[in-house]
């Protein structure tokens, strides 16, 4: 288990979640912990509806679930009759997807593929996708490979659909927010393959909560742990320790930084923008 799957695998239980997603909020909901799952199904259910408006028969057309985690996106479309493969460059996550989703396993559906999205196994695949969806796995790959790899797995007149959020560009001052691409450059790449834009919805006011949930836990649970933990190995391997935060001093001081107070709904809604776009080739 490498350090990114260690981070998603702390998360879902840290925050007592199946989904590792973020949750969608309506601007009148009661933003805290214990909503989270409602704001999940939310989000889940915004996906759906676009992932239907874009397939003519659900039990014939082709999807590929890109950056599927543990695979419980998977496994909701397979029990409502889609035919759904899944990917998830991580061997626990594919395994524990897998795990899931074998009762719903079929010649023509159920795959489970471990692997990066820019490897994928182009040549083993027995059909074209309908359509392919990232639902906040779209800031992991890289942008012009993954379309080169779209090109050759996606069907004519196929769509693509990525839930994710992006950075704003010529946005002033340095984001204390990492992730996503460019907004301006995924422009111009789906440009440059010929892709149209079917639909470009801004949904960065409905993401930004999850941003004070992440806080309010980290502040509540985290850190105190952490705290109570630096004090055990402090006395009790005082030398090792202090060499261990030594090494690692760099990464220590941004993580501080991230999850300080420059880490806000405010600045995500500054320095990101979070979309649903659909794309047709």
């Amino acid at each position: 288990m490498d350090s990114k799957e260690f981070g998603l695998v702390a998360a879902q239980q840290l925050f007592q979640i199946e989904d590792l997603h973020y949750g969608f909020w309506d601007l009148d909901d009661v933003i805290n912990l214990s909503n989270w799952k409602i704001a999940q199904e939310k989000h889940t259910n915004f996906l759906f509806k676009y992932i239907n408006n874009n397939i003519q028969n659900k039990n014939k057309s082709k999807l590929l679930d890109i950056g599927c985690g543990v695979g419980m996106t998977t496994n909701k479309l397979l029990k409502m009759g889609f035919q759904v493969d899944g990917l998830v460059p991580y061997s626990w996550m594919a395994n524990y997807s897998r795990n899931i989703t074998q009762k719903y396993k079929s010649n023509n559906c159920g795959e489970i593929y471990e692997c990066m999205f820019e490897d994928f196994p182009i040549s083993n695949l027995k059909q074209k996708y309908h359509l392919l969806f990232f639902s906040e796995s779209f800031q992991y790959v890289n942008m012009r490979l993954s379309f080169n790899v779209i090109n050759k797995i996606i069907k004519d007149n196929g769509c693509v659909i990525i839930f994710d959020f992006f950075k704003k560009d010529n946005i002033d001052g340095k984001s204390p927010l990492g992730g996503g691409h460019s907004i301006g450059n995924f422009y111009n790449i789906i440009k440059e393959y010929d892709y149209k834009i079917l639909d470009d919805v801004d949904v960065t006011k409905n993401m930004s909560p999850n941003i004070k949930i992440v806080n309010d836990v980290i502040v509540d649970r985290l850190i105190p742990f952490s705290n109570t933990l630096d004090k055990f190995l402090s006395t009790r391997h005082s030398k090792t320790y202090k060499m261990i935060k030594w090494l690692f001093r760099k990464r220590i001081s941004k993580m501080r930084f991230k999850y300080s107070e420059h880490r806000n709904v405010e600045n995500f809604e500054k320095y990101k923008t979070y979309r649903l776009i659909v794309l047709n080739k």
